[in-house]
């Protein structure tokens, strides 16, 4: 009777063990890497909100007033027309000292104040959910609620002829 035997094949040289041990440590090294890119890039909740989203930025919070804290920028107005007719002016405006952005609208003249309605909004550019519209029709300047200015954010409003409410157009200001 034949008994055969099994034998294990013979060790590879030290280079191969070496090459397959580098391999390995390089690709659990190439998983942390994503995991740790993953962990840095996902949002927090922190980052999601400003404290200042959905605030008026004319109310006073502790004694910050955003619309004159810190350094201020404003767009370039944009015309609202009703017709040949100046509705007023529309504004992206920003808050340095709250990192905040909101838009504002000032009628042209009383007569137009009297005549129409302007609802003005502010959102973060490409995020959903964040617009934010006016706390009070009533003023002049009309403005909206804040959203967050660490990034990107636009501006625009919606105009109605008064006591009608009859639309007349969407009017977009600026993003930036």
């Amino acid at each position: 009777m034949n008994i055969h035997t099994i034998t294990a094949p013979p060790p590879p040289p030290d280079g191969t063990r070496a090459r397959a041990a580098r391999r390995t440590v390089l690709a659990a090294l190439a998983a942390l890497m994503a995991i740790v890119t993953a962990v840095v890039a996902a949002p927090t909740s922190a980052q999601a909100v400003s404290v200042w989203s959905g605030r008026n930025p004319y109310a006073s919070y502790s004694g910050t007033v955003c619309s004159s804290s810190g350094w201020q920028w404003k767009s370039g107005e944009t015309t609202v027309y009703d017709g040949a007719r100046v509705v007023g002016f529309g504004y992206l405006r920003y808050s340095g000292g709250c990192v905040a952005n909101w838009s504002e609208f000032r009628y042209a003249d009383a007569a137009a104040y009297n005549d129409y309605s302007v609802q003005p909004s502010a959102w973060e550019d490409g995020k959903s959910g964040t617009d934010q519209v006016s706390p009070d029709l009533w003023q002049n300047p009309v403005y909206s609620r804040m959203v967050d200015g660490s990034g990107p954010a636009c501006g625009g409003a919606q105009a109605y002829r008064y006591p009608s409410m009859q639309w007349i157009s969407w009017n977009f200001f600026t993003c930036a």
